[in-house]
């Protein structure tokens, strides 16, 4: 049996190494110029891109369409302008433009099966564009969370509750929920129940409460006010004031009515209890 000698058999590799890495030099020289045309393609449409942005924006704000809808189309286009660039730098690589569309499919198919929740909140974004349950501004309950809408984007719902905290809430849970908006309609109505001593005369607390009423500002006379006994609680009557106002004024008049209204009862001798037990012993021997 014949063997090659050791130093024929390296030399032979490194010919063999020395003619891949020529080949695999000569193929960066040839498409580094793609290469570096593909990054000043895609370099040019990412500025480009955010300009448009800056002008749809600024045509958004200036046009009468709906600040919701505005913002969730906003962040749909970035998105199609992003991948817009994307495809432009491939193509300037020469890369096949068939191969790019089934790179797409096959990625979207992908993704689509992995984020099957984000989906949902794309969708979920749309449907609340067009069924509209909210707009930006407006003042929403979803479950515990209570806030003022600040923006709409693909994904996610921001809020901004009153302590200036920040809650992004998924769009599709936003869609599927019970909302409870309290700016859907221009005015509101103060919802009061105030007790007063059985040993009260109820008709002088209404008088008072009325007077109370009547002389606020932001008190609505149509609606007119409503001050009735609601109820007999254990330790007290239970009168219920409903008035209206403006939306934007409700918890001025509702934390004034409740200041103005004790001072009333304390300057016109109306008592307002609190709970409170007898206990009566029996001392009687057997």
């Amino acid at each position: 049996m014949q063997f090659l000698p050791l130093t024929a058999l390296t030399a032979e590799e490194t010919a063999e190494n020395a003619a891949i890495l020529m080949n695999i030099w000569e193929y960066i020289k040839s498409a580094l110029p793609r290469f570096g045309s593909a990054l000043i393609v895609f370099a040019i449409g990412v500025m480009v891109t955010k300009a448009m942005m800056k002008l749809i924006k600024r045509g958004l704000k200036r046009s009468s369409a709906d600040p919701t809808a505005a913002s969730f189309l906003g962040s749909v286009i970035r998105v199609i302008l992003y991948v817009l660039v994307t495809v432009i730098a491939l193509s300037v690589l020469n890369v096949p433009m068939d191969s790019i569309v089934t790179v797409i499919g096959t990625a979207g198919l992908a993704i689509g099966l992995a984020l099957q929740d984000s989906l949902a909140n794309v969708a979920g974004g749309f449907l609340i564009m067009f069924t509209k349950p909210l707009k930006v501004g407006d003042l929403v309950k979803f479950g515990d969370v209570t806030g003022t809408v600040k923006s709409l984007g693909i994904l996610q719902t921001k809020l901004i509750l009153a302590d200036e905290t920040t809650v992004f809430i998924p769009n599709g849970q936003v869609a599927d929920a019970v909302i409870v908006n309290y700016s859907e309609r221009a005015n509101r109505r103060v919802e009061l129940k105030i007790g007063i001593s059985y040993q009260n005369d109820f008709e002088i607390a209404k008088q008072l409460i009325s007077e109370v009423i009547s002389a606020h500002p932001l008190a609505l006379e149509d609606p007119a006010p409503l001050v009735r006994v609601g109820e007999f609680a254990d330790s007290a009557m239970i009168l219920y004031v409903r008035v209206w106002t403006e939306n934007e004024y409700y918890w001025d008049l509702f934390y004034d009515l409740n200041e103005q209204i004790k001072k009333a009862f304390d300057e016109g001798g109306i008592s307002m209890p609190y709970p409170q037990l007898d206990v009566h012993f029996d001392t009687e021997k057997k």
